[in-house]
């Protein structure tokens, strides 16, 4: 069973490629591992699914050491459309100017 936040990092849902990296003898070729697992999706908060090989499409030639180092490489490589909107914050104003105006004229 997910806890939930551990499977969801900046918009990248590993919830369903996780078991797949579980299962892996690192280390492991990019090429290899593109190869091997390229046609496999990864869920996004705020776009489509992607496939591995579209993540690693054009990058070089690397070893992965650990299950880690391809997540981090995925969360590296990821297209910005998966984290969803630039700037956006549900957390007040929009700009630290704009939260100190909304702050002074409650004063």
């Amino acid at each position: 069973m997910s806890d939930g936040g551990a499977d969801r990092e900046e918009g990248v849902n590993f919830e369903t490629i996780d078991p797949v990296l579980d299962d892996i003898d690192y280390p492991i070729e990019m090429a290899e591992f593109v190869a091997e697992y390229g046609d496999q999706t990864i869920e996004r908060t705020n776009a489509d699914p992607i496939t591995i090989q579209e993540v690693f499409a054009g990058t070089g030639e690397d070893t992965f050491e650990s299950k880690e180092e391809v997540r981090q490489s995925v969360l590296n490589l990821m297209p910005s459309d998966a984290v969803g909107r630039e700037g956006y914050s549900d957390r007040g104003g929009s700009s630290p100017d704009a939260t100190e105006v909304d702050e002074d004229e409650s004063a």
